[in-house]
């Protein structure tokens, strides 16, 4: 018995130490609780400064917080959405015509530098909301890797001439956003939601829109593709992909879409649908569609005047009702393809696989 004390005794001293490690560190855990605390209420005060300086201190304030404490990080984002909002609102005004472009707000900058630098696995939801902000110009590349926003709000945002390469933008909501100018060149917005969006003369080089809703929007002078030639010889193409993307409304007037994934694309509403909300199809007049896949599509009453189909792929698509006059479609392959009601009037219509006889 006598010699089982001194084992006891070293358990004893053993439990004893624990307690007071697992106290300190619940003291240690309380004073940095409360050291955040004093951070990020001097953070805030410092947001309402109109000195630009003390708001930008006040800003990357919060960005040390949010690496800090993972607990804080939608606390942080909410702040700084929430400034961003308030400090940069997006009016439906158009910008003035500028020889060029001025640089964005350097707060807002840095605002969505600091969320873009974020470690996207400590969000929670809601998402990051800059609904009806104005981003103009922001700057927001990821290079090499992809910045995370997956789900971010940006309704009615305007973001002309802004450069949001390489942005992981999967299932954003961009619905009558402003992305005039902009370039998304890699960027990634599969299932995002762009109804009604504004993307003339975007650079959508790489991007993918795969499932994407771009019913309604205006692709006027977009860029859907780039080329690398040596010798006039285009030895590299880079473009969008656009498989199984809504395009009913969509303006695609000379569109560039040769090289195009359109895989599975609806650009007409079907009237059978229960979904069916009475828009049009797209209009693909005078489009560039030269040697696409348009493989079973459903275009009935399209507007496809005046459009590039040479070497096209429509095989088993519904053209019926379709206005095809001075269109381009030597070589197309029609095989099975829906015509009742069609116009070819003054089309090229030599070489055309499938069709004897326009009807």
């Amino acid at each position: 018995m006598a010699a089982s004390l001194p084992g006891l005794a070293a358990l004893l001293a053993l439990l004893f130490t624990w307690m007071q490690v697992a106290q300190t560190s619940k003291e240690l855990a309380i004073i940095e609780r409360g050291q955040i605390t004093s951070r990020f209420n001097a953070a805030i005060g410092n947001l309402g400064s109109a000195s630009l300086d003390v708001r930008l201190g006040g800003i990357y304030a919060l960005e040390r917080i949010m690496h800090d404490s993972a607990r804080d990080q939608p606390t942080v984002i909410s702040v700084l959405s929430a400034y961003a909002r308030e400090h940069a609102p997006a009016t439906k005004k158009p910008p003035p015509v500028l020889d060029e472009e001025p640089p964005a707000r350097a707060d807002i900058q840095a605002v969505m530098t600091v969320l873009g630098n974020r470690r996207p696995d400590r969000d929670q939801r809601p998402p990051i909301d800059l609904s009806h902000t104005a981003l103009r110009g922001i700057q927001l590349s990821g290079d090499p890797d992809p910045i995370h926003l997956q789900g971010v709000d940006l309704t009615e945002a305007d973001l002309g001439d802004a450069s949001l390469d390489n942005l992981d933008l999967k299932e954003a909501y961009l619905n009558g956003a402003n992305l005039s100018g902009a370039s998304l060149t890699g960027s990634r917005l599969d299932g995002a939601f762009l109804y009604g969006a504004d993307l003339r003369d975007a650079d959508l080089t790489d991007s993918n829109f795969d499932a994407a809703d771009l019913s309604a929007a205006n692709f006027t002078g977009t860029v859907f593709c780039t080329e690398l030639t040596v010798d006039n010889k285009v030895v590299e193409q880079h473009c969008a992909s656009l498989t199984y993307a809504t395009l009913t409304d969509a303006n695609l007037t000379e569109a560039g879409l040769v090289g195009v994934n359109l895989t599975g694309a609806t650009f007409c509403p079907d009237p059978a649908s229960p979904y069916n909300t009475g828009e049009k199809c797209a209009n693909l007049a005078r489009a560039f569609l030269s040697g696409v896949n348009l493989k079973g599509v459903y275009l009935s009453g399209a507007d496809l005047q005046g459009a590039e189909l040479a070497g096209a792929n429509l095989s088993g698509a519904n053209l019926s009702g379709a206005n095809l006059s001075g269109a381009n479609l030597t070589g197309a392959d029609l095989t099975g393809a829906k015509i009742a009601g069609t116009k070819f009037e003054k089309a090229k219509l030599e070489g055309v696989r499938g069709m004897s006889q326009p009807s």
